[in-house]
């Protein structure tokens, strides 16, 4: 695995480290602040809005300006956002920077998937992006177990001051070592008519509708685990502020073995074929987790057994 490929999974690791280091901080931060945890809430759900939101944008802008410039630009205004959190005077001034935070750490993760498009085609580009998805996955089993132990040695500030850390880290290192492989004789004018134009599109595409809509409705699964984890974790599994690897460690596993098998397989085994297997092993997943839940008190370690299944299913189909 090439310094390349390490340094797109590192870019691509600053979202899922912005969501999940600070998730057991969320009581020390809602006491900090006088703030109940639905309020606390607030500082994810703005940040996952501006995370999708600039989604929309992060690609066209690198198709105009530059894979790099874009990277370098987002990643400095990230560190702003953590900086600013550190600082926050109150609660209002914290959600203002974590939206910050999620206006500019997506552009790592979708300008990753272009990159690798520049340099490769069709089943040599899903064997890099599940190379990447492979370092990828050590972020959501890292990010909580790190942020409960920043927590209790630097206070709720710890993790900002680590996503801080970081996010210079992954400024330096590009600065240094990503080169730009969209040239400006293949770039396209920035204009928000012409952007406009190919949104309006690429909706009125059924296709790309049922595909785009296929995709994040399985990720939508790990999503809605991922968004609950400090009252799943906290008040419904009983653990404590250290003990979050008991949820992400498995879905850390589902996405290393999907994402290996996805690489393994690309170009030895139909495309169609692998997508109906990833959905099959996730709607199996859905299943017993259902069932389970119907019939158990959720209980470690079988509350989360069925989310490792599910993402190596989601992890399987992503790539292609």
């Amino acid at each position: 695995m090439n310094k390349l490929t390490l340094l797109l999974a590192g870019l691509s690791m600053l979202g899922a480290f912005s969501i999940d280091t600070y998730f057991p901080s969320f009581p020390a931060i809602a006491e900090h602040f006088g703030v109940t945890l639905a309020d606390m809430q607030m500082t994810l759900s703005f940040y996952l809005l501006a995370l999708a939101f600039m989604s929309l944008f992060h690609g066209s802008l690198s198709d105009s300006f530059g894979r790099r410039k874009i990277i370098l630009v987002t990643l400095s205004v990230y560190i702003i956002g953590c900086i600013g959190s550190v600082f926050a005077p109150n609660f209002e001034a914290l959600v203002i920077f974590r939206v910050l935070q999620g206006l500019t750490a997506g552009a790592g993760f979708i300008i990753t998937q272009a990159i690798a498009r520049d340099l490769h085609e069709g089943h040599e580009a899903q064997k890099l992006l599940a190379k990447i998805m492979m370092v990828f996955s050590i972020a959501p089993a890292v990010a909580p177990i790190l942020g409960g132990y920043l927590h209790i040695w630097c206070g709720w500030q710890g993790p900002f001051l680590f996503l801080t850390l970081y996010g210079s880290a992954m400024l330096l290192l590009a600065r240094s070592y990503l080169p730009e492989t969209l040239p400006p004789t293949e770039r396209q004018p920035f204009h928000p008519l012409i952007l406009i134009t190919n949104y309006v599109g690429v909706i009125r595409n059924l296709k790309f509708g049922l595909l785009g809509a296929s995709n994040a409705l399985s990720f939508a699964g790990i999503v809605v685990y991922v968004t609950a984890a400090p009252d799943f974790v906290l008040n419904i599994l009983g653990l404590k502020e250290t003990q979050f690897g008991w949820m992400f460690i498995p879905v850390v596993v589902g996405l290393i073995t999907g994402s290996f098998l996805s690489h393994r397989l690309a170009g030895k085994v139909n495309s169609e074929k692998l997508i109906m297997s990833a959905y099959a092993i996730m709607a199996t997943a859905a299943a017993l987790n259902l069932g389970y839940n119907i019939f158990f008190k959720p209980e470690i370690p079988f509350a989360v057994l069925p989310l490792g299944i599910y993402v190596i299913g989601q992890s399987l189909g992503s790539p292609i």
